[in-house]
């Protein structure tokens, strides 16, 4: 890989987190000192900084526990934990996180907990239907959202979003009371102002996905630098959108009237990770040691493979 264009893509990636995380303290404070002035502006600037220090994550076991998954047991895939602890090792995390099952039949995993308390879960179709070396790829990109502290920067943005909406809703009563003050006499907020309150869950909105897509190409990037392998991960997220639309059956979905605008969505779309993966390097050059089976997958996921007839 080129080292060249990881380093590129990385200051790319720290300018878009730092200009979005200071577009939305902005926000913040531009909304309190509509309301009340200097002094909103302070007590707005005291609310967002205390969000995004303060802002806290639940225990990973509850978390996981809430959806249904159990832990990873070492008989099960020796050999994926196996390469879990070389990932760890190669981010330096203090601790390897702890895998969890979800028997659910979607391609999915997601990572929770802190660099302290990691967690990642897989599902059963995940596990059911990629290689180990694609899988290390998803291992590696949800281990990258830990390494970076995605996890608790996506909870800041979750409290600011919601200290927007308050602001929003007191908005919406201005609105309501403009009217009768503006015969009465001079309203003591412009029309502007109010409709800054309202709309802004919109823009914060908008800042949050554009936030969460910027972090989901950083992981990206990280993974790719983890496991030597940015083809990995690539294979992986084709699968993951194949099957996730249905597989072969795909032609049997209804297709959407409209296409979702970027604005919108908190992920990018697969192409666009897809060629940034391999923008970086056609070469394979594995930073991990792979099992002489790596490509059998009925001996590296037995415990899972048997139960595909259901899951599908």
């Amino acid at each position: 890989m080129s080292e060249d264009k990881i380093f590129l893509q990385k200051v790319t990636n720290f300018g878009r987190t730092a200009a979005l995380m200071a577009g939305m303290l902005a926000l913040v404070l531009a909304l309190g000192y509509s309301l009340f002035g200097a002094t909103g502006l302070i007590w707005a600037g005291v609310l967002g900084v205390i969000g995004m220090v303060g802002s806290t994550q639940l225990p990973s076991q509850l978390i996981m526990r809430m959806q249904g998954a159990r832990p990873l047991r070492s008989h099960e895939a020796p050999n994926l934990l196996r390469v879990m602890k070389q990932l760890s090792e190669r981010a330096g995390l203090e601790r390897t996180p702890q895998l969890y099952y979800i028997p659910n039949g979607v391609l999915n995993a997601f990572a929770t907990g802190s660099q302290k308390d990691p967690a990642i879960a897989l599902t059963h179709g995940l596990l059911s239907r990629l290689s180990l070396r694609e899988v290390s790829g998803v291992l590696a990109h949800e281990l990258s959202h830990i390494q970076n502290k995605d996890l608790q920067l996506k909870s800041t943005v979750n409290i600011i979003l919601r200290l927007t909406r308050s602001f929003s809703f007191l908005g919406q009563l201005l609105l309501f009371l403009y009217l009768p003050m503006l015969i009465m006499g001079q309203p003591p907020f412009s029309w502007v102002a109010i409709l800054l309150l309202i709309f802004a869950p919109t823009l914060m909105a908008a800042m949050a996905n554009a936030f969460s897509r910027t972090r989901e190409l950083e992981a990206d990037l990280e993974a790719a630098r983890l496991t030597g392998d940015p083809e990995a991960l690539a294979l992986a997220l084709q699968k993951l959108d194949f099957y996730n639309q249905g597989g072969f059956f795909s032609f049997l979905r209804p297709k959407p009237g409209i296409n979702i605008p970027k604005w919108l969505r908190s992920h990018p779309s697969t192409n666009e990770r897809v060629e940034r993966l391999r923008a970086l390097g056609p070469k394979y050059e594995p930073k991990i040691s792979w099992p002489e089976n790596e490509n059998n997958r009925d001996e590296l996921f037995a415990p899972f493979q048997q139960r595909r007839s259901f899951w599908g």
